[in-house]
């Protein structure tokens, strides 16, 4: 019997794109290129992506060269039989077929009012975004009823519409701006397409302005004034300028660290500002100063922070894979396993790409550098800019700050700043004849000649202005405003989960702890400082004698055990922030959370703490033959130390510098020694001073209740003991808890202080 061809109709959520009559003998091809049968626009359609053909009377649909594709939300890779009513996902692209084919070989569901595909990095996803930033499962976008729903599936880096994060299922509208962590599509109606080939990012700038208050004066000053820019998908721009003239501000306001005060920056056609954490992850940002520790392993500095930024389901061997890929692609794959401080440290030019192998490992959309190559020579600096350069060529949108022009050449555009203004803003090679100079470096004393308005007006009025700026903004739509933040304010950080933040706790503790065993000779003096200082202290020491000698001795053993704890506690925190400082700011204004990053602190420098209060009293007990409750005395030396080390961190936070924190320890610790309530007796204003503040006073105090009862008990005729107790040995305690507990809120809000300059 003679099969009869079959009328097909195809048609997204929102309208028909296609109407045919299939024959029995022929194949109708659906793909991107226009000899198709049907011609189907879209991100990842491959230009032939799948047929559909008759076979015994019924439909089947079947990928071509293993396209992805999928039916009813289910992937394909075979024929599979299709019927009325069916969903068809082209890498994203979703049609619905209506046919009057009798029922296909191999029926579809039950039901095929709610169609689902999935969105995300694993390869069973309908729409696959190839990127660390993304998860393996992302987001869902489902077809109910001809209405197309968008959720987001707790991902790390986040879902937004229209620059507002979702947090529950929302309806897509055509026009709609949809994006999955950096990467930006817009909603058509029948797909979503990236707002960028590629998803790399166009960077739109109008009418930026950054005003400051003039220290001195007091009257408003302005850093930039009135910035125009349009920096295309992957180009290479180089921004510099006379000095002071707002070459890192304007790179700060352009990647949000610092926003403008007026004005506008626009990724892909969003509100930078008010968008910002949707962009967040998809920044990459070099600071002048180096961004990763000198102690580790260069591979393990990857992989730590791959595991800070990423999504949590990425396996560690997407990571060891992903960081070898990155060290290759900067010319390091050599130095993996060497510690940067090694024997033979790397080089300027290597420590500056091992900055930047750790931006690079989250594999950001656009990358900031603000004078990556300042101090090196110039042949490092060459082949740093021509590294740049080829990341551009890859994909990636560089913008980077310099004040060296003897390799600008390598770059696509050049931004020339003079006191705040924009005087130059086109290709290298025709600055030198813009401004009528032999060589580009002589620029510089000729804008001091003339008024900085005066050279903006000059370029304003320029074919290059027209050309570069006025004629790439009117090609793209107006920058579309984000409702949920003013326009100029700082994005705030989205929530952390309890399970994220356990998470970056467990890597930053890690790191912490693989730092202080990369360091052994630091490690192994701060572990033998407490036997060496017991052995003295043996040797010194007697308690024998009278009672009143044996109430003295134990007396001034106490205030030793006391005093070296918290010795111990101030000298192994007071530099473990501020030495430290550059890749905190930088991770902080990622991903890192302040109590995450501070129990990373606390917890190995506590178990170093307790090693050697344990030593020190053990040594000490034995040599002296100091009775009484080791338990006790050692849970009081450690709170003390504790105590002393969350000092120690209030102090390494509130400094920015190592020398400010070393000139810190002596005021940390004299007072120790004389509000201890064993040198001068304390009364009146000072013991109040020393109760509110002295970790000694609480410490000795503690200690104190340890001792023999005989001498804690007034002597008969005396109405004091020889060894005064101001409270219990648990009220002693509590108070040393207190004390912590308080150096550790005055660290975190000297942390907060910090984020002002992010």
């Amino acid at each position: 019997m003679e099969e009869a061809a079959q009328q097909i109709e195809l048609k997204t959520a929102r309208h028909v794109i296609a109407q045919l009559r299939l024959q029995p003998t022929a194949d109708c091809v659906l793909g991107s290129a226009p000899e198709c049968d049907v011609e189907i626009q879209g991100p990842e359609v491959r230009p032939r992506h799948a047929r559909l053909f008759m076979q015994r009377g019924a439909l089947f649909a079947e990928p071509i060269d293993g396209a992805p594709l999928m039916v009813n939300g289910r992937p394909v890779q075979g024929a599979v039989g299709v019927g009325q009513g069916d969903w068809i996902a082209l890498a994203g692209v979703l049609v619905q077929l209506s046919t009057d084919a009798v029922a296909p070989l191999a029926p579809a569901p039950e039901s095929a009012e709610r169609i689902e595909i999935l969105v995300g990095r694993q390869g069973d996803c309908g729409l696959v975004i190839d990127s660390p930033q993304i998860s393996r499962h992302h987001a869902r976008v489902s077809i109910i009823d001809d209405q197309v729903w968008l959720e987001d599936l707790r991902s790390t880096n986040g879902t937004s519409v229209n620059g507002a994060p979702i947090r529950s299922p929302v309806t897509l509208t055509p026009g709609d701006r949809v994006a999955f962590a950096s990467f930006v599509f817009v909603f058509t109606g029948a797909a979503l397409e990236p707002a960028e080939i590629g998803n790399m990012v166009r960077v739109e700038v109008n009418a930026l302005t950054k005003e400051v208050k003039d220290r001195t004066t007091g009257a408003p000053r302005r850093l930039l004034d009135e910035i125009d820019l349009v920096i295309d998908p992957g180009e290479f721009v180089v921004i510099f300028g006379t000095s002071g003239s707002g070459k890192s501000t304007l790179l700060d306001a352009l990647n949000g660290r610092r926003p403008a005060t007026s004005g506008q920056v626009a990724y892909n056609g969003v509100d930078l500002y008010g968008a910002f954490d949707q962009f967040r992850s998809g920044i990459g940002y070099v600071p002048q100063q180096d961004i990763v520790h000198r102690k580790i392993r260069v591979i393990s500095a990857l992989g730590y922070t791959a595991r800070l930024r990423l999504p949590p389901d990425t396996s560690r061997e997407e990571i060891a894979t992903l960081s070898e890929r990155v060290l290759e692609r900067v010319g390091l794959s050599e130095k993996a396993q060497l510690a940067v401080d090694t024997p033979e440290p790397l080089s300027g030019g290597q420590l500056k790409r091992v900055s930047l192998a750790v931006e690079l490992v989250a594999n950001p959309n656009i990358l900031f550098l603000d004078e990556a190559t300042s101090g090196l020579d110039a042949g490092t600096d060459k082949k740093m800019m021509r590294l740049f350069a080829r990341l551009a060529a890859d994909g990636k949108t560089v913008v980077c700050v310099t004040h060296s022009l003897e390799n600008i050449d390598c770059c696509n555009l050049v931004a020339l700043l003079h006191r705040g203004c924009l005087v130059y803003y086109g290709p290298p090679g025709e600055a030198a004849a813009y401004f009528g100079v032999e060589r580009l470096s002589d620029v510089y004393e000729l804008l001091e000649q003339g008024e900085a308005e005066q050279w903006r007006t000059r370029y304003r009025a320029s074919p290059l202005y027209q050309t570069y700026i006025t004629a790439r903004r009117a090609a793209t739509p107006a920058p579309a405003e984000t409702p949920q933040q003013a326009k100029g304010a700082r994005a705030k950080r989205p929530g952390t989960s309890l399970r994220a933040g356990l998470r970056q706790m467990l890597t930053l503790t890690t790191r912490y702890a693989d730092l202080l065993l990369s360091d052994r000779l630091n490690l192994l003096v701060l572990l033998l400082q407490a036997p060496l200082i017991a052995l003295v202290v043996g040797a010194v020491f007697d308690i024998g004698g009278t009672l009143p000698e044996r109430a003295a001795a134990e007396g001034q053993v106490t205030f030793v055990l006391v005093l070296s704890a918290i010795w111990f506690g101030c000298i192994n925190s007071a530099r473990e922030i501020v030495k430290e400082l550059p890749v905190y700011l930088r991770e902080r204004s990622v991903t890192v959370r302040i109590p995450a990053y501070l129990t990373s602190k606390l917890v190995p420098l506590a178990l170093l703490c307790l090693l050697q209060c344990a030593s020190f009293l053990a040594i000490v007990t034995l040599m002296l033959g100091f009775e009484g409750p080791f338990l006790e005395r050692l849970a009081t030396l450690f709170l003390a130390g504790l105590a002393a080390t969350c000092m120690g961190l209030a102090v390494s936070a509130l400094v920015n510098s190592n020398d400010k924190a070393i000139a810190a320890l002596p005021l940390l610790l004299i007072p120790q020694f004389i509000l201890s309530n064993s040198v001068v007796a304390l009364s009146g204003v000072t013991e109040q001073v020393a109760r509110f503040s002295v970790i000694a006073y609480w410490g000795l105090d503690a200690m104190r209740a340890t001792l023999d009862e005989t001498l804690r008990t007034p002597l008969p005729g005396s109405e004091t003991a020889l060894i005064e107790v101001q409270a219990s040995w648990d009220d002693s305690m509590l108070a040393l808890g207190g004390l912590a507990l308080g150096f550790l809120v005055l660290t975190t809000l000297s942390l907060k202080l910090k984020d002002r300059r992010l």
